[in-house]
């Protein structure tokens, strides 16, 4: 029997599973009492919604975007709040979803519960702690994740069906009765206000002796409805009556499979639902009963009413509504709000149907997110600091001229050009006056990407990538707080194979989420430099997009080390090895993918990339499970992030190994084993090892396993990692590309 505690319905779960690839708005929870509740929108976060609001108002007063980004950060501060510094990420996000006025990024908070009473550990919270140096108000429910019951129905011990404001307002008027030792919100967890169990001793959160009165609790249904759109329904018990008696009676023809049962009328206009199970449910879904004791459908009390089952009720296919009950208003709940649904997200595709899935079913929920490895900008672009801030400014001037239509040359002839000595926090010396007017007009009028021609994916990785391979260290100063990285003299053996070998002591990692679907992931595939969606996701946020100002993120710091591919290399042993490897692997690459299948995404990024994805991506694995065995890694605790491309524009051939912080080993142990020696070892046992597997020689000699069998000689014994560890599903994997002592890339440091 569940005890009722005051606040019982907090739940804890980790900041980070909020932003992870199956947890985040519009996903389903399982709570500890074993209920289900749906995250609501960002919008429904006070904490985000204050924000929010808080840098409209900024926004209004300021038309400087570095001072709305700096006044911002204050604000966000002075609440104890998180502000997570990337300009980088920011300006990508603005691309990639279209928030043309987001201006920040902000950290969910950290909130632990109390194990006695379920609530917020908030006495000496540094948030709490925060609003009071400041003076501002605030609780700690402004600063826990919202959510909300999904599915709506729920049953009690004697199978008696009902959505659950029905069951609220039964417990509201129970409540009347015992004014004084009942109160509304004890109905959490959800209770049969007609089932009295008995009173019990306990104690408030003051340590008071209280009586409680306890109810029996009610039993919500596990059963929905989803759509590849992302949309979710709760399926309509009432309409399904209706529609499975016009089935069993031959009203409807055999090829009905409900397309109309979301606009369907109820059983009748006043609906008793009774649920009854058979003891053994031997039958499946055919020992489950539904009937209205109103109207009597379903009761099989004759031929007219025949006896209702679910059995089937998985081949039903009824069109989606476009709801979105993530969206409701909480404080003031009203009707779910809904958009048009078609095929893909196109009007001309014809209306989306929904299937029926269990709340806990894997494809009931697919988030889409991203993760921005923090490269200050002047890094990332290239450029100096004075010339990033002269044509910001120079582009907020032309985006605010009062003549909008004229052109960038027309712009610039008019223009003082001595406006950002002024207006700026800088002054250009006198003798690079000329110089860098000149440098400011070239990029201005021709600015060096048109991210309507680019992946912009892909580019985000590229400055990364160029960040790490173009310079040797950089410099400790404030604006490159949070990445610091150097070169390593390797051994000589080890440097025939790469570029450069780099320490990385401090690096940042934020991760947002962009949106999620329902029934498969969403996969972006890129076709001749375009990237292609395979389907249309539901966004985390429920206002309009030129409203939203803030995103959550969350935010690691870490350490890791760099590896840069030496590209000549690479291309001598593509040219020596030809035949061999175009053997080995000519299923992946003589034969252009099915964009309509599933896995489109990581064939095509095989197919694009051809063999250099293999080997980078068996090097990256051999490297973290060879650091589990000799350094005590485990896996779980490291992530990879590839740099692999053989777009002309952009050829990438690296990969980064970093450790996130709470992880174990994060303090400096991942940069200990970049000395040249201890770096050498590694890597060369780690090859030896890779030579055996206790599935050879069936992993040796495969032509084709793992998921869509794009993996060859690779399993859970010699090559797989945790999967929080691999960016590609640990797919794309080949050990014999390494160490094969006929093709294998490194086999002169083996044989």
């Amino acid at each position: 029997m569940k005890i009722l505690r005051q606040n019982q319905y907090n739940q804890g779960i980790g900041k980070y599973k909020l932003l992870s690839s199956t947890s985040g708005v519009g996903s389903i929870i399982t709570s500890k009492l074993g209920y289900y509740v749906l995250i609501s929108d960002i919008n429904k976060w006070k904490f985000l919604h204050w924000a929010n609001a808080k840098i409209g108002s900024i926004r209004t007063n300021n038309s400087d975007d570095n001072v709305v980004y700096r006044n911002s950060e204050i604000e966000i501060v002075n609440r104890g709040l998180n502000f997570i510094d990337d300009k980088r990420f920011v300006e990508f996000l603005k691309c990639e979803k279209e928030l043309d006025n987001l201006v920040c990024l902000v950290g969910i908070p950290h909130m632990t519960l109390n194990e006695a009473f379920n609530t917020p550990n908030w006495k000496n919270h540094p948030i709490k702690l925060a609003l009071e140096r400041s003076g501002d108000n605030g609780s700690s429910s402004d600063f826990m994740i919202k959510a909300t019951h999904f599915p709506k129905w729920f049953k009690n011990k004697h199978g008696d069906l009902k959505k659950i404001d029905s069951w609220f307002e039964i417990w509201e008027k129970e409540c009347r009765k015992r004014a004084g030792s009942l109160k509304l919100d004890q109905f959490a967890p959800p209770r049969d206000g007609n089932d009295f169990l008995w009173e019990i001793d306990s104690k408030n959160e003051d340590g008071t002796p209280i009586k409680i009165r306890e109810y029996r609790t009610l039993e919500q249904t596990n059963l929905i409805l989803i759509c590849p759109n992302g949309h979710l329904s709760d399926i309509p018990w009432p309409k399904y009556l209706r529609w499975k008696t016009e089935k069993e009676l031959r009203i409807r023809n055999d090829e009905d499979k409900g397309e109309n049962l979301l606009t369907l009328d109820n059983c009748c206009s006043n609906p008793k639902l009774k649920w009854t199970e058979s003891k053994t449910k031997s039958e499946g879904y055919a020992s489950v009963f539904i009937e209205c004791e109103s109207c009597g459908l379903g009761s099989g009390a004759n031929k007219e009413t025949p006896k209702i089952n679910l059995e089937g009720i998985n081949g039903i296919q009824p069109f989606c509504r476009g709801e979105k009950p993530w969206e409701i208003d909480l404080e003031n709940e009203g009707p779910i709000p809904n958009e048009l649904c078609h095929v893909r997200g196109d009007a001309g595709s014809g209306r989306e149907t929904m299937k029926v899935a269990l709340v806990t079913a894997n494809n009931v929920y697919y988030a889409s997110g991203f993760s921005s490895l923090f490269i200050p900008m002047h890094l990332a672009e290239n450029k100096s600091q004075l010339l990033i801030s002269a044509i910001e400014k120079l582009e907020e001037k032309y985006k605010n001229f009062k003549a909008k239509t004229i052109s960038k040359e027309l712009f610039w002839t008019k223009l003082d050009k001595e406006f950002w000595i002024v207006e700026n926090d800088f002054k250009i010396p006198n003798n690079d006056n000329d110089a860098f007017l000149k440098q400011v007009e070239i990029e201005f009028l021709n600015p060096s990407q048109d991210s309507g021609n680019i992946d912009l994916h892909e580019h985000y990785r590229w400055q990364e990538y160029q960040c790490f391979s173009n310079n040797s260290n950089i410099p400790d100063e404030p604006k490159n707080k949070g990445l610091k990285f150097k070169d390593i003299d390797a051994h000589d053996e080890i440097m025939d194979f790469f570029e450069k070998v780099q320490q990385v002591e401090e690096l940042k990692v934020a991760n947002v989420q962009l949106d999620f679907t329902r029934v498969k992931s969403k996969e972006r595939v890129i076709v001749n430099g375009e990237p292609i969606a395979s389907t249309k996701g539901q966004d985390i946020f429920s206002i309009d997009s030129n409203e939203l100002y803030v995103l959550p993120a969350n935010e690691t710091l870490g350490e890791g080390l760099f590896f840069q591919f030496n590209e000549s290399q690479i291309e001598r042993w593509f040219e020596s090895k030809k035949e061999s490897l175009s053997h080995r692997f000519s299923n992946y690459l003589d034969f252009e993918p099915d964009l309509t299948t599933q896995g489109a995404g990581i064939k095509r990024r095989i197919y694009n990339n051809g063999i250099k994805h293999f080997l980078i991506h068996s090097f990256s694995h051999m490297l973290m499970r060879e650091l589990e065995f000799s350094c005590g890694y485990p896996t779980a605790s490291l992530k990879e992030r590839l740099y692999i491309s053989s777009n002309p524009d952009k050829i990438m051939s690296g990969v980064l190994i970093y450790t996130a912080e709470g992880a174990e080993g994060s303090m400096g142990g991942l940069v200990s084993q970049g000395e040249p020696q201890k770096l050498f070892d590694i890597i060369k046992k780690g090859l030896n090892r890779a030579i055996d597997c206790s599935s050879d020689p069936l992993c040796w000699e495969s032509d084709g396993q793992g998921i869509f069998d794009l993996n060859l000689a690779a399993c859970f014994s010699c090559s797989l990692v945790s999967e929080t560890a691999c960016e590609e599903m640990n797919l794309g994997l080949d050990r014999r590309v390494l160490v094969d002592q006929d093709f294998g890339f490194f086999s002169k440091l083996l044989y």
